[in-house]
């Protein structure tokens, strides 16, 4: 399997509160978004991150319950980030999304909380598909004229995240790889600023070349404005 990842922070924000880490040694990639409004995003993310592979790469029973694991890793990052909260007061509204994966063989397992994503990339097939559903309100909960501010802010306000409440529900999911897949995995400064198809056309433009696929994805993703701190990580199967 081979990666690539870019993190940005942007043409408008003074720093980047996103976090990424890959460790291709043990197949395993999370992503952390740190939450916009919230004091002290980058770290959040930084200790949604550190703590969620600390509990990946010491789990004997990952190989078994993979599904089990990745949830856990993402509650553990949650309570990591309580004992924060609670023992510094200016940490108290600090939060972050997190998504993480690990690929067993051709199996790719994932979790995630909050509306970082992950995307199966299929070229030769000509498809996209999210493979995670984002934490956030729902529009048709929502009345329109009587809300109307709220309706259009629905899609950024999340219903999850690390660093809320004690009792975490983290989704999961797996997906069986073939040649030639990439997998992508980004923070909603990259698809807020460029659709499922654009990143389509693209990966299928650039599919015997990750580093350049990232490459063109950050690039456009600035060239569309930039507002938002940009994270992705590429990673492409076999042949």
């Amino acid at each position: 399997m081979e990666f690539c990842s870019r993190s940005h922070r942007g043409r408008v924000k003074r720093k980047n509160e996103d976090t990424v880490e890959v460790r291709d040694d043990r197949r395993m990639v999370v992503i952390a978004d740190g939450i916009g409004g919230r004091r002290f995003g980058e770290v959040a993310s930084q200790l949604a991150v550190d703590a969620s592979l600390e509990y990946l790469c010491n789990s004997e029973s990952l190989p078994e319950k993979p599904l089990r694991e990745l949830a856990n890793a993402i509650k553990f990052a949650n309570e990591a980030i309580i004992a924060v909260q609670e023992n510094e007061e200016k940490y108290r509204k600090m939060g972050s999304t997190l998504t993480c994966w690990w690929l067993a063989g051709r199996q790719l397992h994932f979790s995630w909380v909050g509306d970082s994503r992950i995307y199966l990339l299929r070229p030769t097939a000509n498809s996209i598909e999210m493979l995670t559903r984002d934490h956030t309100l729902d529009r048709a909960n929502i009345d329109a004229k009587w809300a109307p501010n709220l309706y259009k802010r629905a899609p950024s306000i999340l219903t999850q995240h690390v660093g809320s409440i004690l009792l975490l529900k983290p989704d999961t999911g797996s997906v069986e790889l073939k040649d030639g897949d990439i997998v992508l995995a980004c923070t909603d400064g990259l698809t807020n600023r460029v659709d499922d198809a654009l990143i389509l056309d693209y990966a299928q433009t650039h599919s015997a070349d990750l580093q350049a696929l990232g490459d063109q994805l950050l690039d456009r993703a600035l060239d569309c404005g930039g507002q938002d701190n940009i994270t992705l990580v590429l990673a492409r199967i076999g042949g």
